[in-house]
């Protein structure tokens, strides 16, 4: 807890909702968000920025509605840290090593 938000982060969770957005979904923000973060299209199409949360979300009832929902919701979580690794400028090894290509012991 000493460490949290002391550097930049990128998270990516779910969560049940609240009064500000009253459905639960996937969602996935940057802290702080770089210039520019909030102008990607995600995938799957049905992940939109919202604005008043300052993060994209993928409601939960399109992803129960998908009949592979548990990968459209990886889909989601890959396309956010992509989007991520990409715009906060990151090492591409960071990615690479998250899309299962990890470097190699020394």
């Amino acid at each position: 807890m000493r460490n949290a938000m002391d550097a930049q982060e990128v998270a990516i969770g779910w969560w049940p909702g609240d009064p500000r957005y009253d459905r639960a979904a996937f969602y996935a923000y940057a802290h702080p968000a770089p210039q520019g973060f909030e102008g990607a299209t995600l995938s799957p199409a049905a992940v939109r920025w919202e604005a008043a949360l300052g993060e994209y979300v993928f409601d939960w009832d399109d992803v129960r509605a998908c009949p592979a929902a548990h990968a459209v919701a990886l889909e989601f979580t890959r396309s956010a840290f992509r989007h991520a690794c990409a715009v906060c400028q990151w090492d591409p090894a960071l990615l690479a090593s998250a899309e299962g290509n990890p470097p190699p012991v020394a």
